[in-house]
């Protein structure tokens, strides 16, 4: 059954850097995290514009509940992420 990770990015303000999160999201970090437990990013659900900040929270979709915990947890340690976590399929639409 699918599962996800939903992680919220650090607050541009809080990192000093706006772009943080547009870096965090198209990181080769966060690009191999995903190609190693099978997780996509999901579309944001409300889409802004490209100069504003990205949105603190982003949806990654995973295969199971297994890959969604440690792909959650290897997450926790990359910058610029505040947290990440996992949720069961039924959760989220």
């Amino acid at each position: 059954m699918p599962a996800y990770v939903v992680l919220q990015l650090t607050h541009a303000r809080e990192a000093k850097a706006s772009r943080l999160g547009a870096k965090v999201l198209t990181g080769t970090e966060l690009r191999r995290l995903l190609a190693e437990h099978g997780g996509r990013l999901l579309p944001p659900s409300d889409p802004h514009p490209r100069d504003e900040e990205p949105p603190a929270f982003t949806t990654i979709a995973v295969p199971d509940m297994a890959r969604a915990n440690k792909l959650a947890a290897a997450l926790r340690s990359v910058d610029g992420i505040e947290t990440a976590f996992a949720k069961p399929g039924e959760e989220l639409p």
